[in-house]
């Protein structure tokens, strides 16, 4: 699959999620436990195209953290997700750093 492809895609589901997350009750812990899960196994999607799909998964798991349904196992798997996330983004970040050795 090619990057645009890739980011197509993310794209799409992550916008699904958006709209998804606002209509998930506030006992409705399986529903994120789903979306959660969804992002997790899209990771390697996520990450190899990070620099167009940050802000949105960024957002995404801000809006889940916040979630009441979000339970304190699923906040684990989250910032878990959150940190494979980051640190994908401080990879990048340091490829584009002038000032770093051999990135001039």
């Amino acid at each position: 699959m090619n990057p645009v492809q890739i980011v197509t895609v993310v794209s799409g589901v992550l916008g699904l999620i958006t709209q998804l997350l606002p209509l998930v009750g506030v006992n409705n812990s399986a529903a994120i436990g789903g979306i959660i899960k969804t992002l997790t196994d899209m990771a390697p999607l996520i990450t190899s195209q990070i620099g167009a799909t940050y802000t949105g998964v960024k957002n995404i798991i801000a809006s889940i953290g916040d979630h009441p349904a979000t339970t304190a196992d699923q906040m684990i798997s989250l910032k878990t997700f959150d940190k494979i996330t980051d640190d994908a983004w401080d990879a990048v970040e340091l490829k584009l750093d002038p000032d770093l050795p051999g990135n001039i």
